[in-house]
């Protein structure tokens, strides 16, 4: 049985002018054709979708997707079911890039890749730097089938910014990158396999998607100045309890943009001709 789990620092991610206070849980061929979708799309916190949708198809029981795997007919398989939910809850199409491109990316950068994804095709900005010294935080909590750490984020980023609001994902047996994303995205909320949402606390219903989606920093919560989003991220095939585990750590950077950069997402965008 997958499972989900997540953190954030109180008070700080900023959720469409609300503040999130933090929470703990327990726990497929070619891409779409479709071109992004317009500002705006889709539903962004602090709204979420009505309901939890399982994958259909369900990548989770096909032998292509077994005990983590990461290849072009699993991945082509996670794609259908995502854009079923993006039709289904959203009333979005499907996600736009190049698959064979995303296939030779190592999974931190899949997990980059997926969440700017998810933002960019609903008008928000994306995180615009993948760095080394937070894909160290994020990889300690993978190692453990846990969040990252998130009073292990430096106080101070390689180039001199400092971090205003953070999140973490954890997923485990979610297979791969796009599976994962899948299970924060689409099936977080009441009946899914997030811990936190249950019918007696629904206090971390979504709260995987909301940290996607959210805004971490903005000039205002940094004193007038820059703000940009940042990430890290963590994965292990065989992990302790559920094999495959992923995570994603999400940080609102105040001032220069961290300069320990493993991918940019210019970068991500000219490999995988994401327009």
């Amino acid at each position: 049985m997958p499972a989900l789990r997540l953190a954030t620092t109180v008070g700080t991610i900023v959720l469409a002018g609300a503040a999130m206070a933090g929470v703990a849980l327990p726990g497929p061929a070619l891409a779409s054709v479709n071109a992004p979708a317009a500002a705006h799309k889709g539903i962004l916190p602090p709204k979420n979708p009505s309901t939890s949708l399982a994958a259909d198809p369900s990548f989770l029981s096909r032998p292509a997707c077994s005990g983590g795997q990461d290849g072009r007919r699993c991945n082509s398989i996670v794609l259908k079911a995502i854009t079923r939910a993006r039709r289904v809850l959203e009333k979005m199409g499907g996600m736009s890039f190049s698959l064979a491109a995303y296939q030779k990316l190592g999974p931190d950068e899949q997990l980059f890749v997926t969440v700017n994804l998810e933002r960019i095709e609903r008008g928000l900005p994306p995180a615009v730097v993948l760095t080394h010294s937070l894909d160290n935080v994020a990889q300690i909590g993978a190692n453990a089938d846990d969040d990252p750490p998130l009073g292990q984020v430096p106080s101070r980023l390689p180039g001199g910014g400092h971090p205003s609001g953070i999140g973490g994902n954890w997923a485990g047996g979610w297979d791969n990158a796009l599976g994962a994303d899948y299970g924060w995205m689409y099936y977080d909320g009441p009946g899914a396999d997030n811990g936190d949402c249950t019918k007696t606390n629904k206090s971390g219903c979504w709260g995987h998607r909301d940290n996607i989606l959210g805004t971490c920093a903005t000039p205002r919560s940094c004193g007038g100045g820059r703000a940009e989003l940042a990430m890290g991220a963590g994965h292990v095939t065989k992990g302790q309890a559920y094999g495959d585990s992923e995570t994603e750590l999400l940080v609102g950077v105040c001032g220069p943009t961290p300069t320990d950069r493993v991918m940019s997402w210019a970068r991500a965008k000219s490999l995988l001709h994401i327009g």
